[in-house]
C-alpha cells in the first residue's frame, strides 16, 4: 500500500509485530521487502514523495574539504539514491573487517566470514543467480581467460543490476503487499520511549501537520548523512530521555572514497587490452573488470585499500552514453528527456551503433571506439578520522523544524601515499603482463598537495552510526541495534568502521540480509 494519508495506516489492523523503516531510499526499501515476504507488518515513513527530488540547499552545509556527494548525490524520494546510482555491486575484502595495524580505529565487531554467506543471500534476492556471482565462470563464458598480473594485484568483476531503481524494481511488493505499507511525504522529526525502549516516531508532512507511529521495531535507514542528522536532533530534545545523548560517537568518522585519474595509459595491443578490460556482457548482466590488491597481499602491504578502473573516452562518449540510458528508461518506464535530446545524440553517436550492437551481440563486450583515450582511475578508501564528522546547527532550521546538517569532511595523509604507491605498483604489473604502459601524473609522482585537492568524492558516503564494541567506540552493536537501546536499528553505510576499495552498496544490503533474519528471529 502507498499512500500520503496517514489515517489510512493508523487504522492499519496489527495482527503481528510491526518494524518502522525511517527512509524509502535503497537500503529501507530493500529491508520493507525482505521483512514483508517472511510475513511481517511493515511500514516505511519517506520523507519525499514518488517524484525524484533533492534535498533543499539551506538544509545542509559543507566547512571542510569540499564534497559534491552532499548536494548531487542524495535523494529526497522513494526510491532514494537507488534512482541516481548505476547498480554495481561488489564485496569488501576480508582484509576490510579484520583490523590493520597501520589504519587505526579499523577492526570490526564482526568478520568477513560471518557476512559472506549473506553477500551469497542477497545476490540471490535481487536476482543475480550462483552462477553470474562467480569470476571465473563467468570469464569462462564469454571465452576468455582471465588475466594474470604480479605485484600482488588481481583482476575481478563488480556486477551491475538490470534495474537500478529499487522503486521501479520493487513496485509490485510495494502496491499489493497486504502486510507493506509507504508513506510519503512524511520528515520523521523525533522519538519517544522510556528506559531505551523506542515506542513511537514523531513525523511532519508537507502542510506542517504532526503525527507519531508507534513500532515494535525501528530501523533508520535514510541514508548516511540523514541518519547522523535524527540522531543528533533526537539527542538534543530534552522531552524525552534520549539513551545515546551522550555519546560522542554519534556523527563522527565520516568517510567517503577519494576518486580521480593518476595516468593516461600507452596500450601495446589495443585488442588485447580491450579482451582483459572492457566491461563484460553475459545472460543479460553487465560485469566491469578492475585491479585491486589481492588479499594476502595487501595484508602485506602497509597501504589503504585502493582499487583501479580503466575510462575510455571520446568526443561521442557522451553520446553513447545517452542513448543507453535512453533505451533503458524507455524499457524500464522510466523518464525520459526530450525527443530533440535523441535526434542530437543519434547525430553525433549513430554511426557507431551498428558496431556497438555487433561488439554486445557477438563478443559479450562493450563497444569502445577506436578514438578512445585510455586512463587509469582510481578510488581509495579513506582512513577513519574522528575529526571527519556530520553535526548539526540547531540555530537554523527548515520548514519541518530539522536542523541544518553541516559536513566537516578531514583526509588525512595515508590516502595520498597509499594512491601513490598503488599506482607505481599497477605500472609494474600492467608493463609486466605486456597490455600497457602507465604515464603516472607529475602531481602524484611528486606528490605535489595541489593534485590531492583535484581528486574528488565518489558519493559513497559512510560513518556517522558505525559500528563498535560499546558507546565508547561506536553507535551501534554488532546487530546494528543502538547502543543504549533495545529496538532501534541502522541501516546502511552509516553503521560502516572502513570503507574498502570498493562500492559500498552492495555491502550495506548484505548487513539489512543479516538483521532481517535477527529481527524475524526476534
Amino acid at each position: 500500500m502507498l499512500t500520503s494519508d496517514c489515517k489510512r495506516i493508523v487504522g492499519a489492523t496489527r495482527n503481528s509485530l510491526r518494524t518502522v523503516i525511517i527512509g524509502g531510499g535503497t537500503v529501507g526499501l530493500y529491508a520493507a521487502r525482505e521483512l514483508a515476504k517472511l510475513g511481517q507488518e511493515v511500514l516505511v515513513i519517506e520523507a519525499g514523495g514518488a517524484d525524484l527530488d533533492n534535498f533543499a540547499p539551506e538544509s545542509y552545509s559543507c566547512v571542510g574539504r569540499p564534497h559534491q556527494g552532499i548536494r548531487i548525490a542524495r535523494s529526497r524520494c522513494l526510491g532514494g539514491t537507488s534512482n541516481l546510482w548505476g547498480g554495481q555491486l561488489v564485496e569488501f575484502q576480508p582484509v576490510d573487517f579484520e583490523g590493520r595495524e597501520w589504519v587505526a580505529d579499523s577492526r570490526w565487531p564482526i568478520s568477513f566470514d560471518e557476512i559472506a554467506p549473506y553477500y551469497k543471500r542477497t545476490y540471490d534476492n535481487l536476482g543475480i543467480t550462483q552462477e553470474f556471482i562467480e569470476d571465473e565462470a563467468v570469464f569462462a563464458n564469454v571465452r576468455n581467460a582471465k588475466q594474470q598480473f604480479e605485484q600482488g594485484f588481481e583482476l575481478f568483476l563488480t556486477r551491475w543490476l538490470k534495474i537500478p531503481s529499487f522503486a521501479v524494481a520493487f513496485r509490485k511488493e510495494i502496491q499489493t503487499a497486504a502486510n507493506l505499507s509507504v508513506l510519503l511525504n512524511h520528515t520523521v522529526v523525533g522519538f519517544a520511549g522510556v528506559n531505551g525502549v523506542i515506542s513511537s516516531v514523531q513525523t511532519t508532512d508537507n502542510e506542517g501537520r504532526t503525527h507519531r507511529f508507534e513500532g515494535d521495531h525501528f530501523i533508520l535507514a535514510a541514508g548516511t548523512i540523514e541518519i547522523s542528522r535524527i540522531l543528533l536532533h533526537a539527542a538534543a530534545a530534552t522531552d524525552w530521555d534520549c539513551p545515546w545523548r551522550k555519546n560522542e560517537n554519534v556523527g563522527a568518522y565520516f568517510q567517503d572514497h577519494l576518486v580521480g585519474r593518476v595516468g593516461s595509459l600507452e596500450v601495446f595491443e589495443r585488442k588485447h587490452f580491450l579482451e582483459v578490460f572492457s566491461t563484460l556482457i553475459w545472460g543479460g548482466h553487465k560485469f566491469q573488470p578492475k585491479l585491486r590488491l589481492a588479499n594476502e597481499a595487501l595484508q602485506n602491504t602497509r597501504i589503504l585499500n585502493v582499487q583501479g578502473m580503466m575510462s575510455f573516452e571520446s568526443s561521442v562518449s557522451e553520446n553513447l552514453t545517452y542513448l543507453k540510458q535512453f533505451v533503458k528508461a524507455a524499457i524500464y518506464s522510466r523518464t525520459c528527456s526530450n525527443v530533440g535530446d535523441l535526434f542530437r545524440n543519434l547525430r553525433a553517436g549513430g554511426k557507431y551503433l551498428l558496431p556497438l550492437m555487433w561488439r554486445y551481440a557477438m563478443d559479450n563486450r562493450i563497444f569502445v571506439p577506436d578514438t578512445s583515450k585510455i586512463s587509469l582511475v582510481i578510488q581509495c578508501e579513506q582512513a577513519p578520522l574522528r575529526a571527519s564528522r556530520i553535526y548539526i546547527d540547531s540555530l537554523t532550521k527548515d520548514k519541518f523544524g530539522m536542523p541544518k546538517v553541516v559536513l566537516d569532511w578531514k583526509v588525512g595523509s595515508e590516502e595520498f601515499e597509499s594512491i601513490r604507491e598503488f599506482t607505481v605498483r599497477c605500472d609494474r604489473a600492467l608493463r609486466a603482463s605486456g597490455l600497457a604502459r602507465l604515464k603516472i601524473a607529475k602531481g602524484l609522482t611528486n606528490m605535489e598537495p595541489e593534485y590531492l585537492a583535484k581528486l574528488h568524492d565518489n558519493s559513497h558516503q559512510t560513518g556517522g552510526a558505525r559500528i563498535g564494541q560499546s558507546e565508547k567506540d561506536g553507535v551501534v552493536n554488532r546487530d546494528l541495534l543502538v547502543f543504549g537501546t533495545t529496538n532501534l536499528f541502522v541501516a546502511g553505510a552509516a553503521s560502516f568502521r572502513t570503507s574498502s576499495n570498493a562500492n559500498i552498496t552492495f555491502t550495506a544490503l548484505a548487513f539489512v540480509t543479516r538483521l532481517v533474519d535477527h529481527l524475524t528471529r526476534r
